[in-house]
């Protein structure tokens, strides 16, 4: 065995048992991250190993205090009831592989374990920390692969530093796993929430020069989707502080840190070409995808002239999105009521090979209205009630940021990192309104 990993896991196990907070903020950073790392032949990739260890460990130590229970909630039997609706439905139409039912277990214990370390800290601080070095990650990853390989898709330094075999095609060339695209979500949803944070004065010191940070991360991931989102959701919250006064000295820091840094963002990739050994089509590609479509599908939108060929993605995705519900409406009836089944759409090939480009559609798709209906109440429901407090949560933002995001992307809507957030804000919910309730018998109980 090799040495490295036999004294990896001596010290995995102690931390376990001495630290199983450590442990769970291992395990959080590997969901938000998405970082899968096969263990030498085993059937279960490093997160679920993780997962499945800290599950266990959670069996042995007392449940946090207040804690209502895990299933009696209507949210999370709601959530539940969702994963095995898609494994059933995939199973009904002959679409039943381990990975699905894999992803749903491992869905399900994520959510568990947020709830449980929510519930332990009587807070997010687990989640938060795990969410800053998740997007310190991707924001390192891009840096990475800027300044070693010259062009996209993204190459993990974790995987170059444990040699990890990256795919190719026919040609030679590196496949793209991971979209580009998710560096920018996780960047752009560790700024917004660490944006909130540093407004309501849960943060201070060093951590607000993420917020800067993690708008690189974006720009550099060039997904303009994200950044739409960033900008939108910064807007609003900035707007809500400085209507507080107890947050506007906040609000002023966050304008002067953030126009400096677009200052010298702009620096920063003007002179890319020079600093960077970057390949003259990647410096092309960035400037198509953050300068030259955005103004054409603003021309296009207002009724101006504008260069057809500026179009590109931005154009397809509407023609992807399109032909994708021109597809669901020649469904009939049952499929269109129940869905076809998780990876239905790419097994039917409606997309000719690719995904529809447009979140909402897909689990319309592959969970039919019945199915879009339950997760998308769901989620109202929850954001409504975090969103009905005066102090507006962290995981709110997040949440939002990932609903923009997936206007324009595929699964991101529905896989472990982002049900996971949906949980915890539950909890939160959850707890926060127990808090309520019980004041004023605390109160009377302190008299």
């Amino acid at each position: 065995m090799n040495p490295i990993i036999l004294i990896g896991g001596v010290i995995y196990m102690y931390l376990l048992v001495t630290r199983p907070t450590t442990i769970a903020v291992l395990f959080f950073t590997l969901t938000i991250a998405d970082i899968n790392l096969e263990m030498g032949g085993l059937p279960l990739n490093i997160r679920a190993i993780v997962g499945l260890t800290l599950l266990g460990r959670t069996v042995i130590m007392q449940p946090g205090e207040d804690d209502p229970g895990f299933y009696r909630l209507p949210g999370v039997q709601t959530i539940i009831f969702f994963l095995f609706y898609g494994i059933i439905i995939s199973a009904f139409y002959d679409l039943m592989r381990p990975d699905i039912v894999k992803a749903a277990a491992l869905t399900i214990i994520s959510v568990y374990l947020a709830w449980y370390y929510f519930y332990r800290e009587k807070n997010y601080r687990l989640f938060q920390q795990a969410l800053i070095i998740a997007g310190i990650i991707c924001l390192a990853d891009l840096g990475f692969t800027y300044a070693y390989y010259g062009q996209f898709p993204v190459q993990r330094i974790y995987q170059f530093i444990m040699k990890v075999p990256i795919p190719v095609d026919e040609e030679g060339e590196f496949l793209e796993v991971i979209n580009h695209n998710f560096y920018g979500m996780t960047c752009g949803v560790c700024g917004v929430f660490v944006l909130n944070e540093f407004l309501n004065n849960r943060l201070k010191g060093w951590v607000l020069i993420l917020v800067p940070l993690m708008m690189l991360g974006t720009l550099m991931s060039t997904s303009r989707s994200s950044l739409l989102a960033f900008i939108l959701i910064s807007l609003f919250l900035i707007g809500k502080g400085m209507k507080r006064s107890d947050t506007k000295k906040n609000v002023y820091k966050i304008i002067s840190m953030i126009t400096a840094a677009i200052f010298a963002m702009i620096l920063f990739f003007t002179t890319l070409y020079d600093l960077l050994p970057l390949e003259s089509d990647f410096i092309d590609n960035i400037t198509m995808r953050l300068i030259d479509e955005p103004i054409a599908v603003l021309n296009k939108q207002l009724g101006y002239n504008y260069n057809v060929q500026s179009l590109d993605a931005m154009d397809w995705r509407g023609e992807a999105a399109a032909h994708a519900y021109e597809e669901f409406m020649k469904m009939d009836f049952q499929e269109q009521f129940f869905g076809i089944g998780n990876g239905g759409f790419l097994a039917r090939n409606l997309g000719h090979g690719l995904n529809p480009h447009n979140g909402i559609l897909l689990i319309l798709i592959e969970s039919g209205i019945l199915g879009t209906a339950i997760y998308f109440t769901l989620l109202f429901v929850t954001i409504r009630k975090s969103l009905s407090r005066p102090d507006i949560s962290s995981l709110t933002p997040a949440l939002v940021f990932i609903l923009i995001y997936c206007i324009g992307q595929n699964g991101e809507l529905t896989n472990s990192a982002t049900i996971m957030v949906v949980g915890l804000m539950i909890a939160e919910n959850t707890y926060r309104s127990h808090l309520e309730q019980t004041a004023p018998e605390n109160l009377m109980n302190d008299e």
